[in-house]
């Protein structure tokens, strides 16, 4: 089931867990207004219109990669 309430995370193991939303990441990179090393809390998942995946924090959309996502 996609949706864009959840992300699918793959755990050590290889276990599948779900996350929903709001679940909180790390920023990894420099992406004004977003700080490297502080977390965010995604409030929903979505897409471009290039089928690049993107998490929607303070309502604007930032790319995935940009993130590590917190467990």
């Amino acid at each position: 089931i996609v949706g864009t309430d959840s992300v699918l995370v793959v755990m050590p193991l290889g276990r599948l867990k779900r996350l929903y939303c709001p679940f909180w990441v790390i920023c990894k990179v420099e992406v004004p207004p977003l700080k490297k090393g502080n977390e965010y809390q995604v409030e929903a998942v979505k897409m471009t219109l290039q089928l690049h995946d993107v998490f929607i924090i303070d309502g604007k959309a930032y790319f995935v990669w940009y993130f590590s996502i917190k467990v």
